[in-house]
C-alpha cells in the first residue's frame, strides 16, 4: 500500500497539468530503458527539457527526495541515469555569471539539492526566504508540476549556456 505522500506523487502525475507539460516535452518520467525501476520510495527520476545549446543534453535528468510530499518542499539534483549518481560538476548545465541561473544551479554550494526556496534543504538553511521570497516558497498547495515549470524555465532561460 502507497504512504500519502506517493499517493498524492503518484495523483499529481496523473493531472492535466502535469501531462500537458510532458505531451508539450518539457517534461516527463524516463523510459523504462534508461530507468528499469524507479528509485525506492520517496526518491524518485523525472527529465527536464533544456533549450538547445552547442554540445549540450536535450534533456536534464533530476532526483527527487519526495518524503512528506506536498507537505514538506522535495529535494533534488541533477541525477546522471547511467550512473546511478549526482551528475558529475562538469556535467551539469552551466549559467551565464551572477545569474538567478547560476545562482540555483550553484555547483560550490551542496551537491544534492539546488540553491531555490522550493527545495527543502536550501529553504531550511534560509529563514528569511519566507519574508525576501514568499512568491517561491514551498505550501501545500504546490504540486510537483510547480517545481517542474521553475526548473524548466530556467533550462529554457537566456542565461542557460549549455554545459
Amino acid at each position: 500500500m502507497d504512504k500519502p505522500d506517493q499517493r498524492l506523487f503518484g495523483e499529481d502525475l496523473l493531472s492535466a497539468e502535469f501531462k500537458a507539460g510532458a505531451a508539450k516535452g518539457f517534461w516527463g518520467i524516463p523510459d523504462q530503458d534508461l530507468v528499469p525501476e524507479p528509485p525506492e520510495w520517496p526518491n524518485r527520476v523525472l527529465w527536464i527539457a533544456a533549450a538547445e545549446r552547442p554540445n549540450a543534453p536535450q534533456r536534464y535528468f533530476v532526483l527527487l527526495d519526495l518524503s512528506g510530499y506536498r507537505s514538506v518542499p522535495p529535494t533534488g539534483t541533477f541525477w546522471d541515469v547511467s550512473t546511478k549518481a549526482a551528475l558529475e560538476i562538469e556535467k551539469r548545465p552551466k549559467g551565464a555569471p551572477n545569474s538567478r541561473f547560476a545562482k540555483v544551479f550553484r555547483t560550490d554550494w551542496k551537491n544534492h539539492a539546488f540553491y531555490h526556496p522550493y527545495d527543502r534543504i536550501a529553504a531550511q538553511e534560509h529563514a528569511d526566504w519566507p519574508t525576501t521570497q514568499p512568491h517561491l516558497i514551498w505550501t501545500g498547495n504546490h504540486t510537483i508540476v510547480d517545481y517542474l515549470q521553475e526548473i524548466h524555465s530556467l533550462l529554457n532561460s537566456g542565461d542557460y549556456l549549455g554545459n
